[in-house]
């Protein structure tokens, strides 16, 4: 009942500002502070006001000086994993060898991709945990994965001892030789 009487009593308020001539204030949008006369007054307005906006700031904004080159070599990463997962999966005696002349036939031609999809696969999954979603971070990891199969070679060159524990004497020896 209060509640109506109220809003009654501002609609009764409104029609004797109409009628006297004055301004219609109903729904006016007024920016900044308030009048401490009509603060102190009690009297209950219509008047929306518009608080400042703060500035917003995204989490991890200026971090690209520490994201891009984590991305690079977690690309980097990537590769060489998918490049050791596809040696120790399809090399003779490994854990997926494919033997039937069959399956020789028709796998053979996508074997020499298998370090692509793998590594492909581990730089999605570790761009997503990570959460690279700007585009520097994403082409970071593209940039690491590209350098790590292009420089794949230099890297056995300049590391045997590192690529003969992942993959085997021989392959470093190939590789070298």
């Amino acid at each position: 009942m209060a509640t109506a009487r109220a809003t009654h009593q501002s609609f009764e308020d409104r029609l004797n500002r109409i009628n006297k001539g004055a301004p219609n204030t109903m729904g006016e949008v007024h920016i900044g502070p308030r009048d401490e006369e009509k603060a102190r007054s009690g009297k209950a307005t219509n008047t929306v006001r518009l608080k400042a906006k703060k500035k917003k700031v995204k989490i991890g904004e200026g971090s690209n000086l520490v994201l891009v080159p984590v991305a690079m070599v977690i690309g980097a990463m990537c590769a060489f994993a998918g490049q050791a997962a596809s040696f120790h999966f399809f090399q003779d005696g490994g854990l997926m060898p494919v033997t039937l002349p069959e399956a020789v036939a028709v796998v053979e031609p996508y074997l020499i991709y298998a370090h692509l999809v793998i590594g492909g696969i581990l730089a999605l999954i570790f761009t997503w945990t990570f959460g690279f979603n700007g585009l520097f971070r994403k082409l970071a990891v593209v940039a690491g994965f590209g350098a790590m199969l292009f420089g794949h070679v230099q890297m056995v060159e300049q590391f045997p001892a590192i690529h003969a524990n992942f993959f085997s004497e021989a392959y470093v020896a190939a590789a070298i030789g």
